[in-house]
């Protein structure tokens, strides 16, 4: 064989080797939070792994732009069929697209939102994340829209044959939306027994707890979680996750200032950037907004200064700079 022959292939293996570096150097930018640097190499990279409109659908996501990210994903749904995690973020961007949508819209979106839901449930039936996320669209949906709390009994019941955890929080949600505290109360009582050692309980507490208004009782199960050692990936974010929601919790309660901020910078000091996680601009503003409830203007107005620079979103970048105005006047 001639060496010129050699030349073209020798170029299109170095050419793949480079795009399969370089789809790792984005999964590892995306990994770590970096969502900008990710999101330019991403799109310099020639690549069919499913990762990368995953990535760019999730990056745009939280760049405020929900129509680009389901492009992103209804283009890779079309190559990749029978993909689950492509239905489930699918299911991810329609939510955000019909929190949006005019009262015209909804309807359209809420549809699609529970066929991905379903297909990505039906594709990988022994994924209790999936399952449980449809069973909180059949309790939170209303009928007109598909909410079905029939469906979510059957859903729960095929999840404890998955993940038992997982079925004792879906019961309590379900129990909370009949208002049967009698059921409730013996659901906690036999969950605490097996499962009394993990974040999640407590934070699923302080959730429903919210969910009916009852703030004080939110704020003691959501402590409980804060306090808690967590070692698995899962435990860590139900523990970082009640943090940002102990700040929340200050701030509707209007007191609690100094644990809530307290929530809120030890989120920023520990917490591992994930996708699926507030972003840190996000805690910030929060942290802003309780520095100017205590009349510490200087520190609100360094936050938001961060916010501004920092933050993927438009319009969180928008917030902050109406609210550092609003401080300077």
């Amino acid at each position: 064989m001639k060496t010129s022959h050699l030349i073209p292939l020798a170029m299109l293996m170095f050419s793949a080797l480079t795009n399969a570096t370089s789809l790792e150097q984005g999964q590892t930018e995306f990994d770590n939070g970096n969502y900008r640097l990710a999101q330019s190499i991403l799109q310099e990279t020639k690549s069919s792994d499913v990762r990368k409109p995953l990535m760019l659908a999730r990056i745009a996501l939280k760049s405020d732009q929900p129509d680009v990210a389901l492009q992103h994903i209804e283009n890779a749904i079309q190559s990749e069929p029978k993909n689950a995690e492509l239905y489930f973020c699918h299911a991810e961007v329609v939510a955000v697209l019909a929190e949006k949508a005019s009262i015209f819209k909804i309807s359209g979106y809420i549809k699609k939102l529970k066929r991905s839901f379903l297909r990505a449930v039906e594709l990988a039936p022994d994924n209790a994340n999936y399952r449980s996320a449809l069973i909180k669209f059949y309790l939170n949906a209303p009928a007109m829209f598909g909410g079905d709390e029939q469906e979510a009994i059957k859903h729960i019941k095929q999840l404890e044959k998955i993940d038992p955890f997982a079925a004792h929080l879906a019961r309590l949600h379900l129990y909370a939306k009949l208002d049967d505290k009698a059921a409730f109360a013996h659901s906690l009582e036999t969950v605490s027994k097996d499962f009394g050692t993990e974040p999640e309980l407590y934070y699923t507490l302080g959730i429903v707890y919210q969910e009916q208004k009852e703030l004080e009782p939110a704020l003691h199960q959501l402590r409980k979680a804060a306090r808690m050692e967590a070692t698995t990936p899962e435990q860590k974010k139900a523990k970082y996750r009640s943090l940002v929601l102990i700040g929340t919790l200050s701030q509707q309660l209007a007191r609690h200032h100094n644990e809530g901020a307290a929530a809120l910078r030890q989120y920023l000091e520990e917490a591992t950037p994930s996708y699926d996680m507030p972003d840190k601009s996000q805690i910030k503003f929060q942290l802003a907004t309780i520095a100017k409830a205590q009349n510490q203007v200087a520190t609100a107005q360094q936050l938001l200064q961060e916010v501004i620079a920092e933050a993927l979103s438009k319009a969180l970048k928008k917030k902050a700079q109406s609210a550092l105005g609003k401080l300077a006047s």
